[in-house]
């Protein structure tokens, strides 16, 4: 393993900005990103047109098993960053209270436990949010009094950054260490 410590990214099953995390995460070399996906975002991956993008440049660890023994990287230092982004409010409600049985909320569990920092995109990050279909169309949400509440809970907890645009995201990232995230 190289020096430079990588960025471990978690993709959930959310459209809502899904293509514009997608694009940037491959604006970073292909060797600081390991892409970890929730069942539902290889689904929604492959929905909106956008596996392939992803398949062909990154290294890409499925949901697949019961146990999650590649969230033990985290622990080993592999990592100085997860970022999950799009957060459905699933995955977001789950971070919350702890619940850590997908590969996402195991990754947010033992990323917290090494003292890694997290950056999270929420889809619910509006009142109203407007997104679009994999066919184009655009869907209005509203978000639950629920799903506020539980942004509110994971913002509250030590080392973790919750955001609400692509553009603060990309601060977010920009502030962790080490200096090679930066200038993106």
């Amino acid at each position: 393993m190289s020096m430079t410590k990588k960025i471990a990214w978690g993709i959930t099953g959310a459209g809502a900005f899904l293509k514009e995390s997608v694009e940037l995460l491959l604006t970073f070399p292909e060797d600081l990103i390991d892409v970890f996906l929730s069942r539902a975002g290889e689904e929604v991956l492959k929905m909106y047109a956008l596996w392939d993008m992803i398949s062909s440049k990154r290294k890409i660890f499925l949901d697949r098993g019961a146990s999650y023994p590649v969230s033990g990287r985290f622990s080993l230092g592999v990592y100085s960053l997860l970022v999950i982004a799009p957060a459905t409010s699933n995955t977001v409600a789950k971070m919350a209270y702890g619940i850590a049985d997908t590969l996402i909320t195991n990754l947010f569990a033992q990323a917290g436990k090494a003292g890694v920092p997290s950056v999270i995109l929420p889809t619910d990050v509006d009142d109203i949010m407007v997104s679009e279909s994999p066919s184009g169309d655009k869907i209005t949400l509203k978000r639950r009094k629920i799903d506020e509440g539980n942004i509110l809970r994971i913002k509250s907890m030590n080392m973790v950054e919750v955001v609400s645009s692509i553009e603060e995201l990309k601060k977010a990232i920009a502030r962790i260490p080490p200096k090679s995230f930066h200038g993106i």
